[in-house]
């Protein structure tokens, strides 16, 4: 009898066209890993005087996966349009020509609803597999120096179905690194019209997550095995970033205490897509803006024999720019 590989076990997803509706899962993604698993809220019946209990009674089944990895161009939209919006993708015409480079936008709406993509994701092989459906990404981190750039975060699911088939011949997209060769870091005062106006020489370090962003919905009703569906809280959305502690770090200081806001970008350029006949080349590039003010700071340390510190700045609205954030990608992806 033949054993379940560790090393077989391949995860590939499906976009859902109605959340929790389970789909063919037909991509499978080569940056982003899915360590799913089940989780469970039991109650514990034991009558006074019993010292063991006589029943676990199951209360609630549903599903988390970590997300890790390292991000590349092509499959960011997964991630963006699942923890942030969906988005559409818009191709580059270099007048009548297409370029196969696509914009893809990513914004919250402060005052509104915003929906979310939700996926089905089936882990296993041919000796045996299983899937979850309205799989949603609640949590994402990404970390970056000049050294790696890292992804983390958790993913919600409904509760796992085992014994299924996996979706047969699922497509991989090519993988196209966001290498931290391509970052650059920029922070401006004034207002978004200024984003990526004043680059910041000594950046050494940072993160930029999204936290808090969805929650199972438990309904009473016998015919529903896990929740129903998710609703959006309250996000935490931070951009972390530690600097040389030099003249442009330190004005931060006085940002923080005049509640001024900074204007914060993290871009990435990586290689071209397409070279137009004027103008410059079309290449895969990945923005992440920010209005952020300070809500934290770390204590003075030593980072690589420079003097540094780290300032942690939380998104507000602006409601000049009518919003938080937002998360551009310019890729070859053309749709999820």
């Amino acid at each position: 009898m033949s054993e379940r590989s560790s090393v077989t076990q391949s995860v590939q997803i499906g976009v859902e066209t109605t959340p929790g509706t389970a789909v063919a899962a037909t991509k499978r993604l080569g940056s982003m890993g899915f360590a799913m698993g089940p989780q469970t809220k039991f109650n514990e019946l034991r009558p006074t005087g019993q010292k063991y209990p006589s029943l676990e009674i199951l209360g609630q089944e549903w599903t988390e996966a970590g997300l890790d990895g390292s991000p590349v161009y092509t499959e960011l939209p997964y991630a963006f349009s699942s923890v942030i919006n969906s988005g559409s993708a818009t191709e580059i015409m270099d007048t009548s020509t297409h370029t196969g480079a696509f914009t893809w936008v990513f914004t919250s709406n402060t005052f509104g609803d915003d929906t979310p993509k939700t996926f089905t994701v089936e882990q296993g092989s041919s000796f045996r597999a299983h899937r979850a459906a309205n799989c949603i990404l609640k949590e994402y981190s990404q970390k970056w120096s000049r050294e790696e750039i890292s992804l983390d975060g958790t993913w919600l699911a409904k509760a796992i179905e085992d014994g299924v088939t996996l979706t047969a011949s699922p497509t991989q997209l090519g993988q196209i690194p966001v290498k931290p060769a391509d970052l650059s870091v920029y922070l401006d005062r004034t207002s978004a019209t200024d984003l990526g106006t004043t680059k910041l020489t000594r950046a050494l370090k940072g993160e930029f997550s999204i936290a808090d962003r969805f929650d199972p919905l438990w309904v009473v009703d016998a015919s529903q095995p896990s929740f129903v569906a998710t609703v959006e809280g309250p996000p935490k959305v931070t951009f972390k970033m530690t600097q040389m502690a030099d003249a442009a770090a330190m004005a931060n200081l006085t940002a923080m205490r005049n509640g001024t806001t900074a204007w914060l970008r993290l871009e990435a350029v990586g290689p071209t897509i397409y070279t137009p006949s004027s103008g410059p080349a079309i290449k895969h590039k990945m923005t992440i803006d920010v209005a952020g003010q300070v809500g934290d700071i770390d204590k003075f340390s030593d980072e690589d024999g420079v003097f540094a510190i780290q300032w942690t700045f939380n998104a507000v609205h602006d409601p000049s720019w009518g919003k938080a954030f937002t998360a551009t990608v310019v890729t070859t992806t053309a749709a999820l």
